[in-house]
């Protein structure tokens, strides 16, 4: 498992420096109108991407080292697939939770195109707070109106960039 999580945390590490290359090209702020210019949020994500691939790295080999000096085996929260409860089959919701929300997103993505921010937005906080387990109407309708108030006032009011 910690030769995969190696990997993995090196993959992320190679992606994220390549994405720098065309953050870097993006205009900052001081080259547009708006207060906040497109390189901020991309270089932000690139910046998250390398310290968390970078931590996972070092935790992982922390780990690795942990458990080559312990005779003992560790106590992982890793189950073998064998112990998986039959309710975790590959159809069920939690066992692809994961696949639903890159579902969802990119649909979110395509249907703001269409159906423009507000509608799009609505349809997408509803479809996320279900899938994330939410299910009070109450709890929510009120997310939704929380994340649809706050988009709007960060993007369109706070950093004056319109939304489609």
């Amino acid at each position: 498992m910690n030769t995969r999580l190696t990997l993995f945390a090196v993959v992320v590490m190679i992606v994220a420096a390549a994405a720098l290359i065309p953050t870097l090209q993006l205009p900052g702020s001081e080259e547009v109108s708006t207060l906040v210019g497109p390189r901020l949020w991309p270089l932000s994500l690139v910046a998250a991407l390398m310290a968390f691939g970078a931590f996972l790295l070092v935790d992982t080999r922390k780990q690795a080292r942990k458990e080559a000096d312990s005779s003992m085996p560790s106590e992982s929260n890793d189950k073998p697939i064998e112990s998986v409860p039959a309710a975790d089959h590959w159809w069920s919701i939690a066992a692809n939770r994961h696949w639903y929300l890159i579902a969802i997103t990119v649909s979110y993505t395509l249907l703001m195109q269409t159906l423009g921010f507000l509608l799009s937005t609505v349809a997408f906080a509803l479809a996320m707070s279900w899938l994330l387990g939410a299910r009070r109407w109450g709890l929510i309708l009120t997310t939704v109106a929380i994340a649809v108030v706050l988009i709007q006032g960060v993007f369109v009011l706070l950093l004056d960039i319109p939304l489609p």
